[in-house]
């Protein structure tokens, strides 16, 4: 067995890695087709690393031999594997082709153990390898034309191919193939007796390659990779190769320093590299990342802008103008969102409608590209649900401004001028400047809806206040009408009676009310009829039981000498028609010869008898309220009328006025009013106790008022 030999690193790399990649490829890839054959390349590629490993650790060429032949069994199927691949990613799988390589790998398999494929080694300094024999040659013809054939599939591919990340993902697939072909390639040499070191050991560098354009698919091209590994190497040299030479330097001088000189040299040798590291190397930095530096001062500029700005039109117009500049794209659109509809509108006012669905995929990302989407052979559902809003605004990136799991707005971008992809320090600065504006844009849009709120609630109180007043207006006139309908249905000429005076006065509080009066008298009638009713309730309704109550009066002549029938008539006529209301009533018959009063209650205040010498009398017989749900016998009373004696009849409205102390009027000082001015005429008395009601101090009424006074003349 050999010692250790440096040569054997690479291979050692190479199997690391190629097995590495295909786990991850199996694993991150969730076993899908291409991930598979993917994962067989990264084993079949690496095959050779074994022979060259064991090239290494062993001197017996027999056993080398042995494996030589073991390992070329398998890969002679290697073209085979890899037409396969690439057919499945480009979608023209052509299974007899395929077929076709296989049985022709199956045959070159069994040439592997024959002197027709090695026959012997060359020995190096680096090592070993076999001598290539004539079924190796053709073994050789088939993998360059494989790889002829795989150059045309991917000519044709990329031709046709308009998604640029799918053209990019092809570009790193085909080049890493045909980096991994040429390093292959150059086995030839040794095989043939040429002292090269073989380079198909660093087949792990296109294998990582490859494997990063098919699981990743960003568009970090390959100069930017390789601009990122010389960046590096230039700056770890920088520091590295100094070190190194001033070490050999003084190396030699280190026994002859005392211990405080040793102290001094290796403290100036510490700040000189903490100053490299902190001054110079930002510096290197800035010169060779201009592009990440340039985002960087854009992005300060914004920030500091946004304190600076007034109101959300400034933020949109910033925050478009600074995209527009810095990523030099052709359009920058910012959608807001209308309130708190599913309506999203940019300052041109173009409209998109967001759906439920839309949001919530919306919300689970944060930077969303058109042709990263379409470049995914089974769409996910979140992200298929996106397209429609690409198509819409013509964009081809999307980022959403969400704050606290609440869409704002939709930022979009169409493509750079240079129809480049954005690269990932771009991606980074378009989100970065979405998260501050996001904020602002917070508030901005918080305060706008609160002024929007406050417009439109002025605008429903001003349209609602025009409205009422119209229904206000509509129902004063009603009322009005009413009014004069209920007025009309009052006596209008009272009779000309000289044995009998009679006055009343009507008020009700709403325009229209539920208390009523009516008289019964025909010219050369003994006899005068008396009516007064209070309906519950105030208003139209009462008023429209009122007119039914008068209705049910229009036979009453007959029933006038018996109030009492009368008031059982009523009850029948009216049962089914008032509903929950009640109505309290009195009746009374004046006989004008006899001076004999017949009167009856319907649970309505006592009829007050004011004698000319001023004596009050209050006259109730028994008798219930008129209602549905209440049936009842009315008893009559008979009282003589003198001369100048009075009757009031009245409604409780009348005792019920307050002052505006709120103090009620009350039944007893009605009372005393009838007596201290018992004197006065019917017409005036009936005046004197409306005067005292309706003060000009406003007393307050909650209730109708209806007062019919009626003198006795003998």
């Amino acid at each position: 067995m050999n010692g250790f030999s440096p040569y054997i690193i690479p291979p050692l790399l190479c199997l690391l890695t190629g097995y590495s990649l295909a786990i991850v490829s199996l694993i991150w890839g969730k076993f899908k087709k291409e991930n598979i054959f993917l994962a067989l390349i990264c084993f079949w590629w690496t095959l050779l690393s074994y022979v060259f490993i064991y090239h290494n650790i062993e001197n017996n060429q027999e056993k080398v031999m042995a494996v030589e032949r073991v390992v070329h069994t398998l890969y002679v199927f290697a073209p085979a594997v890899t037409i396969t691949f690439f057919q499945i990613i480009t979608n023209k799988v052509n299974k007899v082709f395929i077929l076709l390589c296989s049985i022709l790998s199956l045959i070159l398999a069994f040439f592997v153990h024959t002197t027709y494929y090695f026959y012997g080694f060359y020995t190096y300094e680096w090592g070993m390898i076999a001598k290539s024999g004539a079924a190796f040659q053709v073994f050789s013809a088939y993998a360059a034309l494989s790889t002829l054939y795989i150059f045309i599939l991917f000519f044709k591919k990329v031709r046709v191919e308009k998604n640029n990340v799918i053209r990019l993902k092809f570009y790193y697939l085909f080049i890493s193939y045909f980096l991994s072909a040429f390093l292959t390639f150059t086995n030839f040499p040794a095989m043939h007796g040429i002292d090269i070191y073989p380079l198909s050991n660093f087949i792990f560098i296109p294998l990582g390659i490859m494997t990063y354009g098919v699981l990743k698919y960003r568009l970090v091209t390959i100069s930017g990779v390789l601009h990122k590994f010389i960046f590096w190497l230039a700056l770890s040299s920088m520091i590295a190769v100094p070190n190194i030479f001033i070490f050999i330097l003084i190396k030699n001088n280190f026994n002859r320093l005392d211990s405080v000189r040793l102290l001094i040299l290796f403290l100036v040798w510490f700040f000189a590299n903490y100053y490299y590291f902190n001054k110079i190397q930002p510096l290197i930095n800035q010169l060779f990342n201009r592009r990440n530096y340039n985002l960087s001062q854009m992005e300060k500029i914004f920030i500091k802008d946004l304190a600076m700005l007034k109101n959300l039109d400034e933020l949109v117009y910033q925050m478009i103008t600074m995209l527009r500049k810095t990523l030099n794209v052709e359009q920058v659109s910012l959608y807001i969102r209308k309130g708190y509809s599913g309506s999203y509108m940019d300052s041109r006012g173009n409209c998109i409608d967001i759906d439920q669905k839309t949001e919530k995929s919306l919300l689970e990302g944060t930077f969303f590209e058109r042709n990263l989407i379409e470049s995914e052979e089974e769409l996910i559902s979140s992200a298929g649900i996106l397209l429609p809003i690409f198509t819409a605004t013509g964009s081809e990136y999307i980022v959403p401004l969400v704050h606290q799991r609440e869409l704002l707005a939709i930022l979009t971008l169409k493509e750079k001028i240079n129809r480049i992809r954005v690269k990932d320090n771009e991606i980074r600065f378009i989100c970065n400047l979405s998260s501050y504006a996001t904020v602002a844009l917070a508030n901005s849009v918080m305060y706008q809806n609160l002024a929007d709120m406050k417009d439109n609630l002025e605008k429903i109180v001003e349209d609602r206040t025009a409205l009422i007043e119209r229904q206000k207006s509509d129902m004063e006139s009603d009322i009005q009408l009413a009014r004069k309908i209920q007025m009309a249905l009052l006596p209008q000429n009272l009779p000309d009676v000289k044995k009998l005076k009679v006055a009343f006065r009507y008020e009700p509080i709403m325009g229209v009310g539920g208390d009523f009066i009516d008289i019964h008298y025909r010219e050369g009638m003994d006899e005068y009829g008396i009516f007064i009713c209070d309906v519950s309730g105030h208003g139209s309704s009462s008023a429209m039981i009122a007119s039914m109550v008068k209705m049910s009066l229009h036979s009453w002549g007959k029933f006038i000498q018996h109030p009492a029938e009368a008031f059982i008539e009523i009850r029948n006529l009216l049962r089914g028609k008032i509903g929950d209301n009640f109505i309290t009533a009195y009746m009374c018959c004046i006989d004008l010869k006899s001076g004999i009063i017949t009167s009856a209650c319907a649970g309505h205040p006592p009829m007050i008898l004011i004698r000319k010498n001023g004596t009050v009398e209050q006259v109730k017989p028994a008798g219930k309220i008129l209602f549905d749900l209440i049936d009842s016998e009315y008893e009559e009373s008979k009282k003589t009328l003198n001369d100048g004696d009075k009757i009031i009849l009245y409604t409780d409205g009348v005792f019920e006025a307050r002052d505006s102390s709120g103090k009620m009027l009350g039944e007893e000082r009605f009372i005393q009013m009838l007596s201290e001015n018992s004197s006065l005429s019917a017409e005036d008395l009936c005046q004197r106790i409306y005067n005292e009601t309706f003060t000009p101090e406003g007393n307050i009424i909650d209730d109708d008022f209806a007062l019919l006074v009626a003198e006795y003349k003998n």
